[in-house]
């Protein structure tokens, strides 16, 4: 049990407002055997994350105590083998990672994820 709660998941973001972020903690919260969750978000060469996603997380990470909520921006394009590269540097099953609702012009079909799991 204790290696289940110590397990850490991910939660691939675009910036997400506060509403869509609380979602996600309170799904943890209520569906996952864990203490930790992992906030990345992908950046373009020279691009920068808004001052407010970090304020939302502070504020998140507070609000539920009981989840260690760790922020990482990176450079990278999201697909297939940035989850791969990412679940073997990390040691996160596919399946412990999240992503929300793409959009229209998402490249790829869920299932080339690899597992990754829908949250929103």
């Amino acid at each position: 049990m204790r290696e289940l709660h110590q397990q850490e998941f991910v939660f691939f973001t675009k910036g997400d407002n506060v509403a869509n972020l609380n979602k996600v903690m309170a799904y943890v919260v209520e569906n996952e055997f864990t203490n930790r969750l992992k906030i990345v978000t992908l950046l373009r060469e020279g691009e920068t994350y808004s001052p407010e996603l970090m304020k939302d997380i502070e504020v998140l990470d507070r609000a539920y105590e009981q989840i260690r909520v760790d922020f990482v921006a990176m450079q990278g394009h999201f697909g297939p083998e940035l989850i791969d590269r990412l679940s073997a540097e990390w040691n996160v099953p596919k399946n412990f990672m999240f992503i929300g609702s793409p959009g229209d012009r998402f490249p790829y079909q869920i299932s080339e994820l690899g597992g990754v799991r829908l949250i929103i």
